[in-house]
């Protein structure tokens, strides 16, 4: 989790020594014997030698194998090594589930770190079975031991009720212990209870002063959540939102990289610059972030960045469409409608306007209208299209209510059809879209008093729409 700092980073003194190439060898050679020899205290400066390249040519397998030898030989610290390389795939093959053997082997001796990984991969159901209790308990094996992130993560579980009754004072307590133990986790997510008023009074003073702390401290989240928060402040410093952005975008987080992109695009407190606005959409979208999928799909076809490619702006907008985002679906049905990009293909057209009404796009619902009522991509279905129609109208589309006049007053249309028809162009009229003839013929076949009524109804409806 953020702010997690094994004790095997810090390599042994002795092997950062500026030394002639040969004494560096016998030195090595001389370690290798000892550890070879049984002494632990030496394999292990053996696998960090091996795994820092100290000395020696770097090699992860090989120093996989020493963090093996001291962990068979009972060092829990190596045995949590052991466990975070099998997690990782560093010089063995990935396996979660052999991480877990040894992370419970170490945390069976009560060493804090590995009960810590060991509840974390509990409550993720990696490499075990998902158990919320079981990984609660190892959390709490772990804060009593002094793992400031595990007091952290029981702060989160607090604040979002994941195994344990949601309590915001003991989300707060354990955030608090967490912080004044030096997790950037704990203080990140103080920063989120007082920005969003979790638990305590909304401070955004607050909120910035912890994910500061955080950030400071390289936590990816902290990082993003004080982009953003500085972005949104009123006459926002962008220039200092989005170095913070920028630092949480270089660590790999989708959600930066995005937000680097809107503010380019729409030149945010900084000039714009549609070609960088593309490059960190393109980023995000590499790793599937949904919006910035679409955002690259549009750039794409207006040309805003990067050479116009229809074809790219589909697979775009296919990718973001396939994981529900409703712009996406809307306009990945207008591309196989108007042949735009990809192959005209009113089926998939009507499937994509579809998945794009049910999510609520009055302008897919307007278009899905028109495809039902023509019988295009299938078999015509009027009821359905007016269903459509009115959905969109209801919405506020001026278009829907505008082919709602049209459906009604076709020639499938009864006389109560017709009164309603000429309610919906007057509708439509009143909402800035003249419906032309249509509405002089619909009103040649009313009686006066049927033409004033559907005035009177268009009034009443728009009152309170």
């Amino acid at each position: 989790m953020h702010g997690d700092r094994p004790w095997w980073v810090a390599i042994a003194s002795v092997c950062l020594l500026i030394v002639p190439a040969s004494r560096g060898q016998m030195f090595s050679n001389a370690l290798q014997q000892k550890a070879k020899s049984g002494d632990v205290d030496a394999m292990l400066k053996v696998a960090e030698a091996y795994e820092s390249g100290s000395g020696i040519a770097a090699d992860p397998a090989e120093a996989a194998r020493w963090y093996k030898h001291a962990a068979n030989a009972g060092d829990p610290g190596a045995q949590t090594k052991v466990a975070l390389l099998y997690l990782q795939g560093l010089g063995v093959a990935k396996d979660p589930r052999e991480a877990v053997r040894w992370l419970q082997r170490a945390a069976s001796t009560g060493y804090g770190l590995a009960q810590f990984k060991l509840g974390i991969a509990y409550l993720r159901g990696d490499g075990a079975t998902r158990d919320d209790a079981e990984g609660i308990r190892w959390l709490r094996e772990a804060a009593q031991n002094g793992v400031a992130d595990a007091e952290g993560n029981l702060g989160v579980l607090y604040l979002t009720g994941q195994g344990v009754t949601a309590s915001y004072a003991d989300a707060l307590q354990w955030s608090l212990r967490g912080a004044k133990h030096g997790s950037a986790f704990a203080e990140c997510n103080l920063g989120t209870m007082y920005e969003s008023g979790l638990g305590v009074e909304k401070d955004t003073r607050a909120a910035e002063t912890w994910y500061r702390r955080a950030a400071d401290r390289n936590d990816v989240e902290a990082e993003y959540r004080l982009g953003r928060l500085l972005a949104d402040k009123p006459n926002a410093n962008m220039a200092e939102a989005s170095t913070w952005l920028r630092r949480a975008a270089d660590h790999g987080d989708p959600r930066a990289e995005f937000s680097l992109g809107l503010i380019l695009e729409q030149g945010r407190g900084l000039p714009k610059n549609f070609g960088d606005a593309a490059m960190w959409y393109g980023r995000a979208a590499e790793r599937g972030y949904a919006e910035a999928e679409l955002n690259l799909g549009a750039m794409y076809e207006s040309g805003r960045g990067v050479a116009k490619d229809k074809a790219e702006a589909v697979r775009w907008y296919s990718e973001a469409a396939g994981k529900g985002v409703v712009a996406a679906e809307w306009n990945l049905g207008v591309a196989y409608e108007t042949g735009s990009g990809i192959g005209q293909d009113f089926v998939k057209a009507r499937y994509w306007y579809l998945q794009a009404a049910e999510g609520g796009d009055r302008d897919a619902q307007n278009s899905l209208g028109h495809l039902l009522y023509a019988g295009m991509g299938g078999n015509r279905d009027r009821d359905g299209a007016l269903q459509w129609f009115m959905t969109a109208a209801d919405r506020g589309d001026p278009h829907a209510a505008l082919n709602l006049g049209i459906v009604l007053s076709d020639a499938q249309a009864s006389e109560s059809d017709r009164v309603a028809a000429a309610t919906w162009f007057e509708i439509a009229r009143q909402r800035g879209l003249d419906p032309g003839s249509a509405m002089a013929t619909i009103t040649a076949h009313l009686t006066q008093e049927q033409t004033e009524a559907a005035r009177r109804n268009a009034l009443a409806w728009l009152s309170i729409h």
